[in-house]
């Protein structure tokens, strides 16, 4: 007769375990991260939760309850009034930077149309005058005499 065996308990059985644990440990911490920035009034940015939870950012944003209620938390901070005067401030500069810009594209506009000019007056200068023709005897501009 054999012996009866006992069936080993699986391997697997206590890894599952494990995973289960953990995912529930993971739970508990962002639901404290959560009720933590509820209470001190944010931050509430998936970055700071997960920092806070100790989880990463892509698993905030894969749990569906997690994602939506920090974009309801977000939706509840009320704008920074001092960010809205630095976009007006910003937005002054950039009206003043583009009109810069196009006054100074007319004023190259306005240049290459007179440099275009000048060429055309030089060209026609410089078709009108003859040069020198050189015989024999008729030295070059800038060489100097040989003696012989």
């Amino acid at each position: 007769m054999s012996p009866v065996h006992q069936e080993d308990p699986s391997p697997h059985g206590d890894v599952i375990e494990q995973a289960r644990h953990r995912a529930e440990v993971v739970r508990d911490h962002v639901e404290q991260a959560l009720a933590l920035a509820e209470e001190q009034g944010g931050p509430f940015d998936f970055l700071s939760v997960a920092i806070a939870a100790h989880c990463s950012v892509g698993y905030l944003r894969q749990h569906r309850e997690f994602a939506d209620r920090i974009r309801r938390l977000q939706a509840t901070v009320p704008p920074d009034p001092a960010a809205a005067g630095r976009d007006t401030a910003l937005r002054r500069r950039l009206a003043r930077s583009e009109h810069q810009v196009a006054a100074l594209r007319e004023r190259v506009a306005a240049l290459e149309g007179e440099n275009g000019r000048l060429r055309d007056r030089l060209a026609a200068a410089a078709r009108s005058l003859t040069a020198p023709r050189l015989g024999p005897g008729v030295r070059r501009p800038g060489t100097l005499r040989r003696l012989p």
